[in-house]
């Protein structure tokens, strides 16, 4: 088949690359219809790493999907031929010990689509557990059904918060995350977000999207913003999306005391923390 494959760092080919897809009685053969280009798929190009995950050989990109159901399995019951779907990217072993804690998505065996050493699918078709899969609504687009799972990711960070009615988040980041978590902040409850970026034309979509303050941090200071408008307080919660290595060093200025720090994006280096500031506000910190 042919597959858009990340050769080496920076070096990609559109080319012929076989990879085996045996249907078993519990999957699902998709034809592939549309596929988001992530963050990680960007930094694997130009990086040829995320941590501890290395590009050591070809690996064709991309994870997030929708598409058609072209064959299903003999098990299968709650998808068939026509269906359009999208798909969950990772794995997990049923049987780990992470999966039966409820915690799958942290099974250290988990399989995830392009992430090394795991093919994506920018790719004509992929064989997928039907149990991973997802019926789409007539209503929803297979452009759409491509962002559930960067939507998902924020839903996670936000669930992640356990946001309160009426609190204040601010999301370092204005990119794709930083806007899906910053959607999800205002659905699970906050009256109004502050998104932050030094791109001003991601700040200005962001401001379309809802009770959304949009902060270029080139120009001004964050922390001063949220002060003015919490009588110097601070925010309830902060969402570190950007991946920044000096954004996320700084994310307890803007919070208030006892609030929650949550870690969506992925620093190329560790980072500089805080505990100093940290220790007086006592935050909780969690990731995603």
């Amino acid at each position: 088949m042919q597959a858009l494959v990340l050769e080496a760092k920076d070096r990609l080919a559109l080319r012929e690359i076989e990879i085996p897809e045996m249907l078993g009685s519990h999957d699902v053969r998709i034809a592939i219809h549309t596929v988001g280009i992530c963050g990680s798929d960007v930094h694997y190009y130009t990086h040829g790493a995320i941590g501890p995950f290395v590009v050591r050989a070809p690996m064709v990109l991309g994870h997030e999907a929708s598409g058609t159901v072209v064959e299903a399995g003999a098990e299968v019951e709650h998808l068939a031929v026509g269906d359009r779907v999208c798909m969950e990217p990772g794995i997990p072993d049923p049987n780990s010990r992470a999966t039966r804690l409820g915690m799958y998505n942290l099974d250290p065996a988990v399989r995830f689509w392009a992430t090394p050493p795991v093919h994506g699918v920018l790719r004509p078709t992929v064989v997928h557990p039907a149990a991973f899969t997802f019926k789409l609504p007539d209503t929803v687009s297979f452009a759409e059904g491509a962002m559930v799972e960067p939507l998902a990711v924020g839903m996670h960070a936000a669930t992640k918060a356990r946001l309160q009615p009426g609190d204040l988040a601010v999301v370092m980041g204005a990119g794709p995350i930083g806007m899906v978590t910053a959607l999800a902040a205002l659905a699970g409850g906050c009256s109004q977000v502050v998104i932050t970026d030094v791109q001003q034309p991601k700040l200005d979509l962001a401001a379309t999207l809802g009770p959304i303050r949009p902060v270029n941090v080139a120009q001004e200071n964050l922390v001063d913003v949220i002060h003015a408008m919490t009588d110097g307080w601070g925010a309830d919660v902060v969402f570190e999306c950007s991946g920044n290595e000096r954004a996320a060093a700084s994310v307890f200025g803007p919070l208030r005391p006892g609030g929650t720090v949550v870690f969506v994006g992925m620093p190329m280096h560790p980072i500089a923390y805080d505990v100093s500031t940290a220790a007086t506000k006592e935050p909780r910190v969690e990731h995603v």
